[in-house]
């Protein structure tokens, strides 16, 4: 690095540092207030986890209902500095972030220590929803119709979706923008693609985005506070008769349901805290001697939309986004008086859907973002990603000097399926996570035709007299291939493996004869009582887009079909006795007697 580069990292360093020791003193600060007092032991649904399904849930219950719930949150509160679209990623690998990681991968993750890929979730009120991206994408809503096995129309999810767009979920178009999301539209067109909307197709848009007021913006936002408990972790699920009845907490309290426990705790969490409970793979819990009390496939069919293209696409200019945009005062104004700016930016300006197949059905995503893990020179991003020093010396160092950009792209439907297993009885010890990327032939391939079409791009007369050139240096590892050909690209990809944190699967839905199947089309985990489980866990494949909006949808259908169910069941009852005291004080009136 020259001397100019090394003082940028330490100023950005000095930031960073900065920010972190804020979060960790949020954190503490919060931890102080750990032992909340609980109202009750006894409530008509438990809820575990509060992130975009967990919060849905229990902002209906509250609103619609008059049953009596609580949500159990592991991690701490938020901040408001923590919905600053632009720092999202200070909260990647701190204590707001489970910090998972990925077991050794055989055939992915080459570039990253120890061959692991990260796997960041939030460990936060509001759950990923406070780390994600924030982008609203319905996805192809005919492979939601075949998950629940035709049980919905088409119609009837997409009025799902219209509902909580429209009541629930604070959407509105990204705020802000840099030069290269109308070139990169502009070269899209040139390409043959259509700028889309909400129909979801071959084409590429501008996201709409879950802020408020330029704000990151949560489903758990909707929440009275009186109702959570957080920096509360959840040990056990408490299972008598085939009948789910309560929840055990770290503190061995115990907390009781009278008519369900929702677990929403995410496709890394909630298929562990199954296993823990005794429900899961007979073989996995005679391993660690705990009684099995259902055998089922949890923790098995996991998912995750992956890609590839750090840093792909260099200029020799800056864009209006970059690394120093937080010390400009004028951008520091915009975001807190006017809810404008580059504090605003959801980190990816343009999402594009396309296919390798030449099919009108997409099979790759393209995720544009405006700067790539070189803009802060070395002090955050490749530290949450893990990068190899050898790799980050002979790759992204030697591009300090141009803008890189990067066009992320993306497998939506990945043949290669892992698993998530606990690695002992002891609840704080994290799952072991096996993605198994790129076990499936057909993801290599299909990852290394999504990049040929990024360089497309790259070298589409737009971008070129937008100044974009292809990063032509040999990625570390790779260099004895000739640069772009087939093997070259399949040696990149499994060296610079990228998650988008998107894991789903792990408690898949499914009909109830399926050896595949954890919940019941109803959300009902099969063979047990009282046991629902509404996350990203239970959805069989992956959306074709960002799941939140599709987890969204499904935690809505939860709601419709099973709580507001019962609460007509319940009204239908009173209404029901109410009618037969009539019928009877008309037959046998009774005297009054006056006083």
């Amino acid at each position: 690095m020259s001397m100019f580069h090394i003082l940028q990292y330490i100023l950005i360093s000095v930031c960073v540092y900065a920010f972190t020791a804020f979060i960790y003193l949020v954190y503490h600060t919060n931890q102080l207030y750990k032992a909340q007092h609980i109202n009750s032991k006894d409530y008509d649904y438990i809820i575990v986890g509060s992130g975009t399904a967990g919060s849905l849930v229990a902002h209906r219950i509250a609103k619609e209902t008059n049953f009596t719930y609580v949500v159990i949150e592991a991690g701490g509160e938020s901040n408001p500095l923590f919905e600053i679209p632009i720092l999202g990623p200070m909260l990647h690998g701190s204590v707001y972030d489970w910090q998972y990681d990925t077991v050794p991968q055989t055939n992915a993750c080459l570039a990253m220590e120890e061959n692991k890929c990260k796997m960041t979730q939030g460990k936060i009120f509001g759950g990923s929803s406070k780390l994600n991206n924030m982008i609203h994408v319905r996805g192809n809503i005919s492979h939601y119709v075949n998950w629940f096995h035709g049980k919905y129309t088409k119609k009837y999810i997409k009025e799902q979706f219209e509902y909580i767009e429209k009541n629930i979920i604070h959407l509105n178009p990204i705020k802000y923008t840099t030069e290269l999301s109308d070139n990169i539209l502009l070269a899209a067109q040139e390409l043959g693609y259509e700028l889309i909307g909400k129909d979801f197709k071959l084409g590429f848009t501008k996201p709409t985005v879950s802020q408020l007021n330029g704000k990151r913006w949560a489903n758990s936002d909707n929440l009275e506070k009186k109702h959570v408990l957080i920096n509360t972790f959840v040990e056990k699920l408490l299972i008598r008769n085939k009948r789910c009845y309560g929840v055990q907490l770290a503190n061995k309290l115990r907390l009781y349901a009278k008519k369900g426990i929702i677990i929403s705790a995410g496709a890394l969490n909630s298929p562990k805290i199954l296993q823990l409970s005794g429900v899961g793979p007979a073989e996995l819990l005679k391993s660690f001697d705990i009684p099995i009390l259902k055998e089922l496939p949890v923790g098995k069919n996991l998912q995750d939309h992956i890609g590839t293209g750090l840093d792909l696409v260099l200029f020799n200019k800056s864009l209006s986004v970059n690394a120093f945009n937080c010390f400009n005062p004028i951008h520091i104004f915009q975001y807190f008086v006017e809810g404008q700016g580059p504090f605003t930016t959801a980190g990816c300006e343009v999402v594009g859907f396309l296919s390798t197949k030449n099919s009108t059905e997409p099979d790759i995503q393209f995720m544009v973002l405006p700067v790539g893990i070189s803009a802060d020179r070395g002090s955050h991003l490749r530290k949450i990603l893990r990068i190899r020093d050898y790799v980050w010396d002979n790759y992204f160092t030697r591009v300090f000097d141009k803008h890189a950009s990067t066009i992320l792209a993306l497998i939506l439907h990945t043949k290669s399926k892992g698993e998530v297993n606990i690695q002992s009885r002891n609840p704080e010890m994290p799952p072991l996570i096996d993605p198994k990327y790129f076990q499936n032939r057909d993801d290599v391939d299909t990852l290394i035709n999504a990049v040929k079409l990024t360089k497309t791009f790259v070298l589409s007369k737009k971008m070129k007299s937008f100044g974009a050139i292809l990063n032509t240096i040999p990625f570390p590892g790779c260099e004895s291939h000739l640069f772009f050909s087939d093997t070259y690209l399949e040696c990149y990809i499994r060296h610079l493996t990228l998650s988008t944190f998107h894991p789903v699967g792990t408690c898949s839905m499914g009909l109830p004869d399926d050896y595949n199947s954890v919940v019941d089309p109803s959300f009902k985990v099969i063979g047990l009582d009282n046991l629902y489980v509404v996350d990203a866990s239970v959805l069989p494949t992956l959306p074709s887009s960002n799941i939140n909006a599709a987890v969204a949808m499904m935690a809505n259908i939860f709601f419709e079909n099973n709580i507001k169910q019962q609460r007509r069941q319940k009204n239908n009852n009173i209404c029901f006795q109410r009618s037969l005291s009539d019928i009877f004080n008309n037959i046998c009136p009774v005297n009054k007697v006056s006083l």
